[in-house]
């Protein structure tokens, strides 16, 4: 599971500066040009665009905010179609296969030989990219030749600049850690280690090894760039420690959590010598959380420092790891050494001619440690680097790589750097058990050279985003000198004593209670510079070089304990166990109330400043709470409402030898205005939320010039972002054709001819994103009829929300007929939103009425339940919510506010669970809190024997039985079901396909996300008749591609999606379809519009999320719709929303799987690795497993209690490869693959299997109408009949339905639907197996037999074999199935 995220994945492009925004506006042009091009005009258009976005990362333009990557490889052979594609080169490649060398990939390797480039991509936001630099050959330069030296520097230079041994390295195992698959590593490695006459290091000989992040051998796909970067990185260590073994760890991909696994197993598998040549291109506040992965005490973690000049990268940062700089080095026989170095600060031209810019990372962590052995004082936190290695391309080093290069080259970046340090820790000899290898060298400063010219902040003007003169304070961050400086470290290897460890022991203990003996747990143990704290045993551990220390023992409430003169010898263990006295303590305890006019009772958190631990919650009735703390000093208190609508409050309390009292009172937020009990009223006007889907009674828009205007049901599904509620207006200009506009939204009279102090407040939203130019925005006002209007607001170039605007109405107080107007006027891609409009003279007070609080429960488990709604006569409903930080009061907390006082009927219901309706009479006080607790009953199933097993001779028969039993508090109506079944046997179309190239069909490769469904390939033939399998089913009322679909109750449902009238625009259109009338209704539509989404029915309810909107963006709401009334309602929104996901329903959860969005610069990325998990019990998201590798437009079904998705694409193609999903173990596991690579398939579950029809196949280069059947049973897939349609895109759901897609003899969405008879159940019928209950309908305590007959028939059974299936046992109770499994063991006939 990820660690980490760091920033939100699409930054507003309006944080960045300089060079980037010219880049980044060309792409919106480009986007916008592909959603009325075809995708092969707009991969042109858009090609061009990433040229210029690799031109200014290149160049480094803003070292703090680097665009981020579509993919992570620059182009680079035929790996890699432009950036962001990561195209590649065989038709039926897979995530785990290696492809051959192609002619094709030669020849375009030999094209890009001269190109002087990084070899991966900047490093995107959230992903991790390599620091390899590849030097150009100078133009007129030939081609190596046979037998020739290579050129760079080989083992022999690099032993001589560095004073190193010759042949060292033996015993030891060097780790090199990289994202994905180098298929040529061990032959390259050869063909290297055999030029410089280095022994052979083969996987036969035992030197060398491969593995992927778990310690197996399922590789993920290979990537050019990171290739090259494996090359690299093992020709260096190889160079300085020829004797050593060679382990290659390849993580799954580039994200952090995978290379961090991929570190973990590289320690695992006995590696005390890692090398990492990747990072971050800026700091993140969260990267904290990934140093679990190289904290490896005892363990030399090495860590390029990045090539993008002065500016911090992670994992460099990390106080755990070496973090490797960048020189320049030059022979120099002026001096005894021969060889001199400086920071590595060069430039240089590439293939098109432009010039090229690096230098190596450094400066001061903002948010990284500084660990215990530096002692430089300008920064406060850790500084990068540590020491440093020849870097720069042109003085670079020899390196063979055949995968994405033409063989041998000349690499540089501080990925060289990194692994000639990591050997040089080798040939050092194993760091000494639990010490940190990264302080070495500041303990032997005097074994390094030390380099005092250069800076890594300064370049040629334009060229970089520093100035041509070094700024950095202090400047030793950025520019060399004697000592220790940022670019170089301390120096460079002379020798290897620097990197040794010392005479080393450890010392240990267990520190404990002296009143109480047991064990304390964080606590502070510091021996000198030297400090660990204690596990939750109470223990501790340090490995400390030789001397006489000083030990403080302290924690929070306990003396500080001092042990002098502790003396370690070399290889000494010392135990040294501590017992805390406690400190005096004292109580402090008070109520927390309302404090602003209502007085009641607060449910709140008390924290104390200074004080660890968790913090102490409020009872929610009585507002009481208590907490004890060390006396005779003075504390403050800090309270926080755990309901919404309060500030925080202060209180100081001096604690001396009794019990102090401290009440707090917590003022309301009057600016929100949205605490319980408050009314918010605006006299003389009113307020306005936009709820409904056109302007509301009063309010009108103009449209001033005839190109659109506002409108109210947010045509491009771009979400509330105002800070309101629901529906809001919206100005949105791409919508309109990125015409010029001039609209105004115009309020109704208000008269204010009695106020003294009116304002105007509303909540906005208006943001830079994807804007050529800068409109206007105005809040005006009329007291004449609107014959003249006064502007008193313009909003400010960005205003981003959500954002609250007050604007004071005091120059029209006594006026009659005021009104008010929001009027816009631009064009280029702008978006202006507003929602809850309010004038008039604000008010806000306590209303009249009480405050119910209590818990909503599960009567049969005790456990809290979210998600159910409380009710009163008069009062606003609300919702039962977690309290996941309380343990004392556990979740289901709700809080309704009553108008009405007295005895009042209050009813808690979770029904749409089958949860029924609990009603109790309540007697609300007037400002008061009152409790009210609901424990909800429901019906539980539990089945006694477990499991059934019988021997039956062959072509006889035998009952057996089970108990079911309710053992819940409510009726149980009992359902049962079997698995697994067999395949159906049909008869289907002839084959069809239809050749198409990946480029036409998939938007990533195409250049950008465009509203268009596809290619439009002339003489295709969609329709194919034959067959009796797939039946016609009325066409859909509106054309749809990229929709979403469901049955419930024999009724199909569809909607959303591409239309073919719609250009810049989605279908809201939502529907269903009645196979016993034939007819089709339209239903009420979704707030968002949106394609490429996620949707399934649970429990009878359709819930629907992610997609995408016809700007490219992803839409995070998340919306259910409800069959019965025929209402959508929104739900939580999902926190990581892609378009073109799997999804799934399992187990009354919503699956959503991999997906693709845009990153900046209009270049589309597919290769989202998220699987997020929505509960529509809890309203909440959760994450589960990564998939195992990027993936989108994959097939997916939850089965049985799992999860299986197969096919689907990834950057390297269609594949054929599946997963299952345990969610009990959180982990996923291969099944066998598909027989065809299938990408954008209709799929659904059927008869226990997972359906899979029509799709595009990189590897027919085809869109087929083949299909397949996958049985979790028989890990095996079989081919279902052949669809009378052959689509891409096409939406499949339960039944089995094949809905809409792409029609490519038009290129436009499709009408057409089909249907497969005979998958109407979620599990199929097993033909030996029936079962039936005595009683279907079970009171509490009641039971029921199950009778299951098994039947041994000659033609489903064969004599002597075992059969395996199960009964399921459900019904209308909110718990899982509960499954019986039955074993048929059939006997030879006596």
């Amino acid at each position: 599971m990820r660690t980490w995220t760091g920033p939100e994945p699409r930054p507003r492009p309006g944080r960045r500066r300089g060079r980037r925004r010219s880049v980044l506006l060309t792409a919106v042009v480009l986007a916008a040009l592909a959603l009325t091009s075809e995708p092969s005009l707009a991969a042109a258009a858009t090609s061009s665009a990433a040229t210029a976005s690799s031109a200014a990362i290149s160049a480094s333009a803003e070292r703090a905010e680097p665009t981020p990557a579509a993919s992570t490889s620059a182009a680079s052979g035929a790996h890699s179609a432009s950036a962001g594609s990561g195209a590649g080169t065989t038709p039926d490649a897979d995530p785990t296969s290696d492809p051959a060398p192609s002619s094709d990939r030669a020849a375009e390797a030999a094209k890009a030989a001269d190109a002087a480039r990084p070899l991966c991509d900047a490093p995107a936001e959230g992903r991790f990219s390599c620091f390899a630099m590849r030097r150009g050959r100078p133009a007129g330069d030939a081609a190596r030749k046979a037998g020739a030296t290579p050129d760079g520097y080989g083992p022999a230079d690099l032993r001589s600049a560095y004073d190193l041994p010759g042949d060292g390295g033996a015993g030891q195992t060097i780790a090199v850690v990289a994202a994905f698959d180098a298929p040529a590593a061990e032959a390259d490695l050869a063909v290297y280690r055999a030029q410089y006459g280095l022994p052979p290091c083969t996987t036969a000989n035992g030197c060398f090894r491969k593995v992927d992040q778990r310690g197996g051998t399922d590789y993920p796909e290979p990537d050019p760039g990171w290739a090259g970067e494996v090359a690299l990185d093992l020709d260096m260590v190889s160079a300085i420690a020829p004797r050593a073994n060679l382990l290659l760890v390849v993580a799954d991909s580039n994200y952090p959590d995978d290379l961090g696994t991929a570190v973990d197993q590289a320690v695992a598998l006995g590696a005390r010598f890692v090398n990492n040549s990747y990072g971050t291109a800026q700091e993140y506040p969260d990267q904290g959380t990934l140093d679990v992965h190289y904290n490896h005490p005892g363990v030399a973690v090495v860590a390029a420092s990045g090539d993008l000049g002065y500016g911090v990268s992670y994992p460099a940062a990390s106080q755990y790891v070496t973090a490797v700089g960048g020189t320049s080095l030059v022979r120099d026989q002026g001096t005894a050494r021969g060889w001199s170095e400086k920071v590595w600060n060069s430039t240089w031209k590439s293939a098109d001619g432009n010039d090229r810019w690096g230098a190596p990372g450094s400066g001061c962590s903002r948010y990284a440690a500084k660990p215990a052995f530096q002692a430089d004082t300008g920064c406060a936190g850790r500084t990068v680097a540590d020491v440093a290695a020849v870097a720069d391309p042109v003085t670079g080093v020899a390196v063979y790589n055949s995968y994405s290069d033409t063989g041998w080259a000349v690499y540089g970046g501080t990925s060289a750097a990194s692994p000639i340090i990591t050997g040089v820790y080798a040939l050092a000899g194993t760091p000494v058990a639990d010490s940190d290898a990264n302080s070495y060298p500041y303990a032997a400063t005097g074994a390094l050279y030390d380099v005092t010219e250069g800076d890594d902040a300064s370049c040629p003007a334009g060229l970089c985003g520093f100035g041509t003169a070094p700024d950095c304070q202090p400047a030793y961050l950025c520019v060399a000198g004697q000592g220790y400086d940022g670019p170089t470290g301390l120096g460079t290897p002379k020798g290897v004593a620097a990197f040794r460890g010392g005479p080393h022991g450890t010392i240990s203990g267990m520190v404990t209670d002296a009143a109480t003996r047991k064990p304390l747990s964080g606590v502070l143990v510091q021996y000198g510079e030297h400090s660990a704290t204690t596990g939750a045993d109470g223990g501790y551990r340090l490995a400390l070089p030789v001397g006489t220390y000083q030990a403080t023992i302290s924690a929070y409430g306990y003396q500080q304990l001092t042990l002098a003169g502790v003396t370690l010898a070399d290889g000494a263990a010392l135990t040294k166990d501590a017992a805390l006295q406690p400190l005096p303590a004292q109580t402090v305890s008070g109520v927390v109330t309302d404090g602003g006019g209502q007085g009641w009772p607060l449910y709140a958190k008390v924290t104390v400043e200074g004080v660890p631990g968790a913090p102490v919650y409020t009872d929610p009735a009585t507002g009481r709470y208590s907490l004890r703390l060390p006396k005779d000093v003075t504390y403050t208190l800090t309270v926080t409402a755990n309901y919404p609508g309060y500030l925080p409050a202060t209180r100081k309390v001096a604690l001396g030898s009794r019990p102090a009292t401290a009440d707090v009172a917590v003022p309301v937020d009057t600016a929100k205005a949205n605490a319980p009990g408050y009314t918010l009223s605006y006299h003389g006007g009113g307020l306005q939320d936009f709820d409904g889907r056109t302007a509301p009674s009063g309010w009108t828009v103009k449209d001033n010039i005839g190109n659109g205007g506002w409108e109210f049901d947010d045509p491009l599904g771009r979400s509330n972002q105002t800070g309101g509620g629901g529906g809001f207006a919206i100005v949105d200009d791409f919508h309109h054709g990125w015409s010029e506009v001039d609209t105004e939204l115009i309020s109704p009279s208000f008269d204010l001819s009695a106020e003294k102090s009116p304002v105007a407040e509303f909540d906005t939203h208006f943001p830079p994103v994807q804007r050529l130019n800068v409109p206007d925005a105005d809040m005006d006002v009329s007291f004449d009829g609107g014959a003249n209007w006064y502007t008193l607001w313009r909003s400010p170039p960005s205003l981003v929300g959500p954002e609250h605007v007050t604007v004071s109405l005091a120059p029209f107080a006594g006026k009659k007929d005021v009104r008010i107007r929001f009027h816009y006027a631009g064009s280029l891609g702008n978006i202006w939103e507003i929602d809850r409009v309010a004038v008039g003279t604000r008010t806000f007070g306590p209303a009249q009425g009480g405050l119910v609080v209590g818990r909503v429960t599960d009567a049969n488990t005790g456990a809290g339940l979210t998600g159910a709604t409380v009710s009163a006569p008069g009062a606003a409903a609300v919702t039962s919510v977690a309290a996941p930080e309380d343990p004392a009061l556990g979740d289901g907390l709700y809080w309704l506010f009553s108008p009405r006082t007295g005895t009042r009927r209050v009813t808690a219901d979770k029904a749409a669970f089958h949860y029924p309706a609990l009603a109790a009479n309540v007697k609300v006080a007037g400002r008061g809190v009152t409790r009210a607790d609901f424990p909800l009953r429901a019906g539980r199933l539990a089945v006694s024997p477990a499991g059934l097993s019988a021997s039956v001779p062959w072509g006889g028969e035998r009952k057996v039985t089970f108990t079911v039993r309710n053992t819940g508090t409510a009726p149980a109506t009992l359902a049962l079901g079997e698995r697994p079944g067999p395949d159906a046997a049909a008869t289907g179309a002839p084959l069809n396909r239809i050749k198409v190239t990946r480029e036409q069909i998939m938007p990533e490769i195409a250049g950008g996300y465009g509203a268009k469904a596809g290619p439009a390939v002339p003489g295709a033939v969609t329709a194919t008749g034959g067959g009796t399998a797939w039946q016609d089913v009325a066409d859909l009322p509106v054309p749809a591609g990229g929709s979403v679909a469901g049955t419930h109750d024999g009724k199909l449902y569809t909607g959303l999606g591409r239309t073919p009238e719609q250009t810049t625009n989605f279908s809201s259109h939502f529907v269903s379809y009645d196979p016993k009338t034939g007819r089709w209704t339209t239903l009420p539509s979704p707030v968002y519009r949106r394609a490429d989404a996620a949707g399934a029915f649970i429990d009878g309810r359709f819930y629907l999320t992610s997609g995408r909107n016809a700007m490219g963006g992803t839409v995070e709401a998340t919306e259910v719709f409800d069959p019965a009334t025929a209402t959508w309602r929104t739900l939580a929104p999902n926190p990581a929303p892609f378009g073109g996901s799997g999804v799934a329903a399992l187990d009354g959860r919503l699956y959503v799987v991999g997906g693709c969005r845009m990153a900046d610069g209009g270049m589309e990325t597919c290769d989202n690795r998220d699987v997020m998990v929505y509960d529509p019990a809890t309203d909440r998201w959760s994450k589960a497993a990564s998939y195992p590798y990027g993936v989108a437009r994959l097939s997916c079904g939850g089965i049985g209690g799992k999860l299986y998705c197969a096919g689907g694409s990834t950057r390297m193609g269609t594949t054929v490869k599946g997963y299952a999903y345990d969610p009990a173990a959180n982990a996923w596991s291969p099944i066998a693959d598909l027989p065809l690579d299938l990408a954008a398939s209709a799929y659904a579950v059927g008869d226990g299997r997972l359906l899979v029809s029509t799709g595009y196949s990189m590897g027919i280069g085809a869109v087929t109408n083949e299909g397949y059947a996958y049985d979790p049973a028989a890990d095996a897939w079989t081919a279902l009949p052949n669809a009378t349609t052959t689509a891409a895109y096409a939406v499949g759901a339960p039944g089995f339905y094949l809905v809409g897609g792409t029609d490519l003899a038009t290129g436009a969405p499709s009408a057409v639907v089909r249907r497969l008879p005979g998958y109407d159940r979620p599990y199929a019928d097993v033909p030996w197996l029936s079962a039936r209950a005595g009683a279907t309908r079970l009171e509490p305590g009641h039971t029921t037999k199950v009778t299951v007959e098994l039947a041994a028939g000659r033609r489903v059974t064969s004599p002597g074999t075992a059969y395996t299936a199960a009964v399921t046992v459900g019904g209308d109770v909110p718990y899982p199935l509960v499954t019986v499994p039955v074993e048929l063991r059939v006997t030879p006939p006596k």
